[in-house]
């Protein structure tokens, strides 16, 4: 469950761009209480602004993609964050979790390549 925890703060730390010792957090704040306050609706303000600058610059047709697959990836990170460990999920789930966001994320880009002239 400890392992688990942690690498729901990676994820959390990769891509809202800011560490657990961030000066932010403080007075009961972490990143995980960050994060969910934020989550799913206002997650744009709080993502890393290298990825939304990179997000800007996608394709129309790919951005609504993007942006479903981030927000399943912050999930995940919540998901292995849950205050009791008997709630979180387990490494295999978190693994097969991660596949299924990265297999969907691979046939959507596939299709909206097909269907957007070059």
């Amino acid at each position: 469950a400890a392992d688990v925890y942690s690498f729901g703060v990676v994820l959390l730390e990769i891509f809202i761009r800011r560490r657990p010792t961030d000066d932010m957090f403080k007075d009961g704040l972490s990143i995980v209480k960050f994060t969910e306050a934020s989550f799913p609706d206002r997650v744009s303000e709080i993502f890393d602004p290298q990825l939304l600058k990179e997000l800007d610059e996608t394709p129309i047709a790919f951005k609504e993609k993007h942006v479903h697959c981030l927000l399943s990836v912050l999930n995940v990170g919540l998901c292995c964050t849950k205050t009791p460990p008997g709630e979180r999920i387990n490494m295999q789930e978190v693994a097969a979790q991660l596949h299924g966001i990265k297999d969907a994320y691979l046939r959507s880009s596939a299709v909206a390549s097909v269907a957007v002239p070059e």
